[in-house]
């Protein structure tokens, strides 16, 4: 595990997703979160840069969601 750690919602597509890969290409470990099946694959992708990828399928906008981790 390296010093650096970032939370990333929305990672899976967009905007989040180039945060997230700009900050695994710089060595941050990841929590990298979104409301849809592609976050597993988007983690695969993060880790290809060597850094913990720790990636749930959540809805942040709910109760539900905030409550699953």
């Amino acid at each position: 595990m390296t010093n650096k750690f970032a939370i990333i919602t929305g990672a899976s597509t967009g905007i989040g997703f180039e945060l997230a890969s700009i900050a695994a290409e710089n060595g941050y470990d990841l929590l990298v979160v979104a409301d849809e099946r592609l976050i597993e694959a988007a983690g695969a992708d993060f880790r290809n840069h060597g850094v913990n990828v720790q990636a749930i399928e959540a809805d942040l906008a709910t109760i539900d969601g905030v409550a699953c981790g």
